[in-house]
């Protein structure tokens, strides 16, 4: 290489404008690239354009997409559905026609439950350019921007009213096959009905033809398709069963029992006979019930009621009657008897022995034997009521009385032991009256000039007969039977006031009152007891406090006690009377010395009047009107108390005129104060005779036992005061009267 210090200066080139050659141009200025390039251009815009497009559409049908005229662009599926909605409304109008050669039935779309698919057809039209195929999709969505969409709308159906619409059809036309089948004719005879083929509307063919026929729209018409239909049964089929129905009823049946026999012929056997079809499949039987009842009047005459056990008590006595079964017809072994009898041929086998079976009684024998025991024991061994030592003993008819049997509550069963309580409390009620009795005081007397202790003191007793039944009640229910049945009495005891007392200073110097009645005119017997209670009571001593009971004093009032047949006023149904009566005349006794007592100041503890008013009883000098006693043991008394402080004498004397009652004592100072009678409340009598015949006077003998007089009133006051003034007893004495009347006895008897 060479090298040169020499620095040549670059040679100047002169330059020409002149283009260059087309070997030379740039090929991007070419007219197809610039063309392709601006169709590119043009390209990627529209494709960018649809993009956002498709994004601003999202959710809602492209514009341009129509369903029945109706442009659904731009909505929402909820707007388009309801656009639709409203839109289709009488959509499709067309009807379907379906017929056959002779006949046509129109059904409109409703009848078929035919309308638009509002969801489906929006949902097809929201599918519209959104495929997921590019190139398609961009097809329909520049086609529906630059044009239109019509869509066809999907139609749906009510399979229900299609078939029902089929059935209407059918019911119509249908010719039904006819199966064979057992039958009995008037007179029960079995026969075989014919058979025979039918037509039939194709179910399934017509749903099917219509269903195609209103998928698209107007409406096809339809043809009518039908189809043959065979019958289930055919006679071949039931000569079995006949046959069987022909051997249940062309036989008659003996039936039996005992020495009884009843035959069902044929005639009444086809009237029991019961042909059943169970699923094409025919049988003959003897119906059960139809047999029943033809059995039930040889049922009762066959049944044989049983006896229950029963428990009677008779006057006096208890019975046991021992139960006994009964026997029916077993009505249900008797029908199956029957029924596989009749299946036979043999004339022997079809006769039937009649199943009986027992009837138990309601009520068997053991069920009543403790009751038995129980009421036999209480008849025959008794019921004692007792009294601390004493007791009054109850049997046989006393007690049968009283008891009886009777069904359980809430029956049938057995039976149950039951008290009449009236009865018993009745019973208990006359064992009272001969226990009760007021408390006596010790009673003294005058006995040759000495005073004596003639009786002592007694308890007094009262019989609670309410609380004794609930005892008599509550022991018969616990009672089992075996010994005596022991019932305690309820008895109320009261101590008598004075017991003893000392008889060493007795001194009775002053007399105190006295009290007298006319008797004179009496007969014989009243005036004899008169003068026998005046002498059981003279000489007798009241000591200090205690309380004198004349009824006490005298004694039974009796034939007996030496009393003789007088006359006493009784009461009836009617009214009063007066008829004869042991001790009549006794209550002059009572009267005189109520008399004496009344004028002695002394206080009345117990005293009863007369049902009516006696005259001679208000006769000075001790009488008034309405000063009467009157004494009935042991229901009525005379009693009154000694407050004097000390003792009291009583003399008595009846000397065949007058009854004279004295009291003796101290005389304790007392002034005695009466006023009255005050009479009121007279009630008029009728004089008119009254005759009565009585058998316990002699046949022929006649007495006249009553006076008329009238009934009243009457009111005694007496007040008692002592030397001070001081009212020692204020008494009054109210007795009411009822009219006596003229009475005449005649005897009737020996």
């Amino acid at each position: 290489m060479q090298s040169s210090n020499t620095v040549n200066p670059p040679k100047a080139r002169a330059t020409h404008a002149v283009p260059p050659t087309q070997e030379e141009r740039s090929p991007w200025r070419s007219p197809v690239t610039i063309g392709l390039l601006t169709l590119a251009g043009v390209l990627v815009l529209m494709v960018a354009l649809l993009f956002g497009y498709g994004a601003t559409s999202a959710g809602r049908v492209f514009r341009g997409v129509q369903v029945l005229s109706k442009d659904l662009g731009g909505l929402s599926r909820a707007e388009a559905v309801a656009a639709l909605t409203q839109a289709s409304s009488g959509y499709p109008s067309g009807n379907l026609t379906i017929s056959n050669t002779s006949q046509n039935w129109t059904f409109s779309p409703a009848d078929l439950g035919i309308a638009v698919d509002a969801g489906k057809t929006v949902d097809t039209a929201m599918s519209l350019g959104r495929s997921g195929n590019f190139l398609s999709d961009l097809g329909s969505q520049v086609g529906t921007l630059l044009g239109s969409a019509q869509l066809t709308p999907t139609l749906k159906r009510d399979p229900a009213l299609i078939d029902k619409a089929v059935a209407q059809i059918a019911a119509a036309v249908d010719k039904p096959a006819v199966d064979s089948k057992l039958e009995q004719g008037p007179d029960g005879a079995v026969r075989i009905t014919p058979s025979s083929h039918g037509t039939v509307v194709d179910i399934n063919a017509m749903r099917a033809a219509i269903s195609t026929a209103v998928a698209s729209v107007p409406f096809a018409p339809v043809k009518l398709v039908l189809a043959d239909a065979a019958p289930k049964v055919t006679e071949a089929e039931l000569q079995g069963s006949m046959s069987q129905a022909i051997l249940l009823t062309e036989q008659p049946l003996l039936l039996n029992s005992g020495k009884r026999t009843w035959t069902i012929q044929p005639a009444d056997l086809r009237n029991m006979l019961a042909l059943s079809n169970t699923a094409n499949n025919w049988t003959a039987a003897l119906d059960g019930a139809k047999l029943a009842a033809y059995l039930k009047p040889m049922a009762d005459t066959l049944r044989v009621e049983p006896t229950d056990a029963s428990v009677t008590i008779g006057k006096g006595d208890v019975t046991l009657q021992p139960d006994k079964s009964g026997s029916e017809l077993d009505m249900q072994a008797a029908v199956a008897a029957i029924q596989a009898a009749a299946t036979k041929q043999d004339a022997q086998a079809r006769t039937v022995d009649m199943p009986i079976k027992e009837i138990a009684a309601q009520i068997r024998t053991p069920q009543l034997q403790a009751l038995y025991d129980k009421a036999n024991s209480l008849v025959t061994q008794g019921v004692r009521m007792r009294f601390g030592s004493d007791g009054y003993i109850m049997r046989g008819t006393a007690v049968t009385g009283f008891l009886d049997v009777a069904q359980a509550q809430g029956g049938p069963g057995p039976q149950t032991l039951v008290v009449d309580k009236n009865v018993l409390s009745d019973r208990i009620s006359g064992i009272a009256y001969n226990i009760n009795r007021r408390p006596s005081d010790a009673r003294f007397r005058m006995v040759n000039g000495a005073p004596t202790r003639v009786a002592e003191a007694k308890e007094g007793y009262k019989v609670n007969v309410d609380n004794s039944l609930q005892n008599a009640l509550n022991s018969i229910d616990a009672y089992t039977g075996g010994d005596r049945l022991q019932v305690d009495l309820d008895v109320a005891v009261t101590q008598p006031g004075i017991k003893d007392a000392d008889l060493t200073n007795i001194n009775t110097p002053d007399l105190l009152s006295t009290g007298q009645t006319s008797y004179a005119g009496s007969s014989p017997e009243r005036a004899w007891n008169v003068g026998l209670g005046t002498r059981n009571i003279d000489g007798a001593l009241v000591p200090p406090g205690g309380v004198f009971s004349t009824v006490d004093t005298i004694g039974d009032l009796t034939l007996e006690a030496g009393f003789k047949m007088g006359y006493a006023i009784v009461g009836t149904g009617s009214g009063l009377t007066t008829v004869p009566a042991a001790a009549g005349g006794i209550c002059q006794v009572s009267t005189t010395l109520f008399h004496s007592v009344f004028w002695a100041g002394l206080p009345m503890v117990e005293r009863n009047w007369h049902s009516y008013w006696i005259s001679l009883y208000g006769v000075a000098p001790s009488g008034l009107q309405g000063l009467d006693a009157t004494i009935s043991p042991p229901d009525l008394d005379f009693r009154f108390k000694n407050t004097t402080g000390n003792w009291l004498l009583i003399k008595a004397t009846a000397d065949g005129k007058n009854v004279t009652f004295q009291l003796y004592g101290v005389n304790p100072g007392w002034k005695i104060s009466v006023s009255g009678p005050v009479i009121t409340n007279r009630v008029k009598t009728d004089p008119t005779m009254i005759t009565e015949y009585n058998d316990q006077l002699p046949a022929g003998k006649t007495v006249l036992v009553e006076h008329a007089q009238d009934g009243f009133t009457a009111t005694i006051k007496r007040v008692v005061t002592d030397s001070t003034g001081k009212v020692v007893d204020d008494w009054t004495a109210r007795s009411t009267y009822q009219p006596a009347h003229n009475r005449t006895l005649v005897g009737t008897g020996k």
